[in-house]
């Protein structure tokens, strides 16, 4: 009998055993799921990087990416990898956020194309953003800059203040319109053209062209049209000039312009025939000739 209870304790010590054994190794995977010291704890909504900074009092890195987006792939690769990159993700909130699954947050923040990385206080105001792919070492010193004050809008705006030359005028711009803010990024274009419409520091062709593409995002196709033609006109032969050309074919097949567009694209090889990308360009005229047919219902 005392063997028999002995017995039955030994095996229900066991059992407890074996149970807390299992339970501690599965809290212990767990842990190393939520937090891994070689990879970013990468929060995955907005309210909760809310949250999370608010309550730590951190700022916040947002990377808007989509799942077909290359250049998201390689911020993953290459530069969250990065041991440096970890470190200071545990001074800060890093979240992730599918564009097109959490399309209300995109929208907030005006996202125009992936990857997009939005640096903010920790509640959600905008310091400043990243467009596109940087790897580690530039990612880094970026972010500082950013979270310094340093190369953010703000600080170019405080430059504007005392001294508004050409070049600040155009980064200026080019912040607007980064943030979807286009009649303030018109409003730095046009200064930086009627500043310097010599274009002695470089800058007036690119305003000129982005001025065209705001038009064209507001679907304002004559006008995006005429202004490209003044590019074409006023920087005949050069790369700005090849830009206007391009950005031209666009403007007219937008429109719907389609002989006018395939009219544009034959004459632009004819007068560039070694242009580089002259496969694509020809591909183009083949698609605007032979247009897919309709789908059915």
């Amino acid at each position: 009998m005392r063997k028999g209870i002995k017995l039955a304790l030994t095996i229900t010590t066991l059992f407890i055993a074996v149970v807390l054994s299992i339970m501690i190794g599965c809290a212990k995977k767990a842990e190393d799921a939520v937090v891994s010291p070689n990879e970013i704890n990468f929060v995955t909504d907005y309210a909760t990087a809310l949250e999370t900074a608010q309550a730590k009092n951190q700022k916040i890195i947002i990377d808007f990416y989509t799942d077909w987006c290359v250049w998201c792939k390689r911020l993953d690769s290459f530069t969250y990898s990065d041991s440096a990159v970890i470190e200071m993700s545990k001074s800060m909130v890093f979240a992730k956020i599918n564009a097109e699954v959490d399309t209300l947050t995109a929208q907030k923040y005006i996202i125009p194309g992936y990857p997009t990385l939005v640096i903010t206080e920790s509640d959600g105001t905008e310091i400043e953003r990243i467009g596109g792919f940087l790897p580690a070492e530039e990612f880094i010193e970026t972010v500082n800059n950013y979270l310094n004050d340093v190369g953010t809008l703000a600080d170019y705006l405080r430059m504007a203040d005392t001294n508004a030359t050409v070049e600040v005028n155009a980064i200026i711009a080019e912040k607007y319109e980064s943030r979807g803010m286009y009649d303030m990024a018109m409003k730095y274009y046009r200064q930086v053209i009627d500043a310097d419409p010599d274009n002695a520091e470089g800058k007036t062709p690119d305003a000129m062209l982005s001025i065209g593409g705001i038009l064209m995002r507001d679907k304002l196709y004559d006008d995006a049209i005429a202004q490209f033609k003044k590019v074409i006109k006023k920087y005949n032969g050069s790369e700005s000039a090849i830009d206007g050309e391009l950005w031209l074919g666009y403007a007219l097949r937008k429109k719907g312009d389609t002989t006018a567009a395939i009219n544009h694209y034959e004459t632009f090889l004819k007068n560039y025939p070694n242009y580089e990308d002259s496969t694509r360009i020809k591909e183009t005229i083949e698609k605007l000739k032979n247009p897919p047919p309709p789908e059915e219902g």
